[in-house]
């Protein structure tokens, strides 16, 4: 496995291990400004498209309607709402059926 990571510790010689340890107490590399690519275009001119959709998404779950705000997302939300509570009181049902099983038997 050591192999696939780091091959050159594999072949443990001297150069080796002196060039890595010379990489690792180095630090990092040199920073430039700029690009290995070139120029950078600059900023955009138009938004960005998901943008929009957050600030709706923002403005929907701020909205004051008396709703909790794990309901807000519309019928999605209520159904998963049900469905939570639906399979807790499955579960709390049959854990009273097993218990109750235990003592009788």
């Amino acid at each position: 496995m050591l192999r696939l990571i780091y091959p050159s510790l594999y072949r443990c010689n001297s150069r080796n291990i002196l060039h890595l340890a010379a990489r690792f107490v180095s630090g990092p590399g040199k920073v430039t400004s700029g690009s290995a690519c070139g120029p950078s275009p600059g900023p955009s001119k138009k938004p960005n498209p998901g943008l929009e959709k957050i600030k709706q998404m923002q403005k929907l779950f701020q909205k004051d309607d008396g709703k909790p705000i794990h309901l807000k997302g519309g019928s999605r939300d209520l159904m998963l709402y049900r469905a939570t509570w639906g399979l807790a009181l499955l579960g709390l049902l049959l854990q009273i059926h097993m218990f109750a099983m235990y003592i009788i038997y």
